[in-house]
């Protein structure tokens, strides 16, 4: 089965040829919600909450290696628009950074995906912040129970903070880098 019918996803992105028949034999809660449309294709309602939440957690543990908690009653991320988002990402930064990368992610949201997978797949570092406490928690637990603790930092910010502001603060040197590699490139292009 290809998840790609109109060729948007990125060429390295692992998870635009899923066979849903065999993911579920790492995630039996993913077996129930499977519709069989013909002997070599199955499917799931991607309107059904349940079925996404075990999708996701099936691609998060088949793929990357890692176990998701993901609350029904939040955002359920698509595994494969957030892989690639990050991929598109990678390709934008130049290649003596990609090891030196801080991804800040504004509205990490419950399961910290962006930053999960940043972090076990690419390497890379993240600053998650979100204005619902619930969802820091459980991104909080996400972060944990992956041990990349090291690698992933979610703050809890209040609403009527300016954002930017608040994130200014501590993360001089963050900016200071991306300012650095982009008159790097500018430099290279001329």
């Amino acid at each position: 089965m290809t998840n790609n019918p109109n060729g948007t996803m990125h060429p390295r992105n692992i998870l635009q040829d899923c066979n849903f028949w065999e993911l579920q034999k790492n995630n039996l809660g993913l077996k129930k919600h499977l519709r069989k449309i013909r002997d070599d294709y199955c499917t799931i309602n991607f309107k059904d909450p349940h079925a996404l939440c075990e999708l996701s957690k099936s691609l998060a543990k088949t793929f990357f290696h890692l176990d998701l908690e993901i609350p029904l009653n939040r955002l359920i991320p698509t595994l494969p628009l957030r892989l690639n988002y990050l991929l598109w990402i990678e390709d934008i930064i130049s290649i003596e950074s990609k090891n030196n990368v801080l991804g800040i992610d504004i509205g990490t949201g419950a399961s910290a995906i962006y930053a999960l997978i940043g972090a076990k797949y690419l390497g890379w570092k993240f600053l998650g912040t979100d204005t619902d406490y619930t969802c820091c928690e459980n991104a909080q637990r996400n972060i944990h129970c992956n041990n990349l603790a090291d690698k992933v930092v979610v703050k809890h910010v209040k609403q009527s903070d300016d954002k930017l502001t608040h994130l200014l603060q501590g993360l001089t040197s963050v900016l200071n880098l991306f300012l650095y590699l982009q008159s790097k490139k500018m430099q290279i292009s001329h």
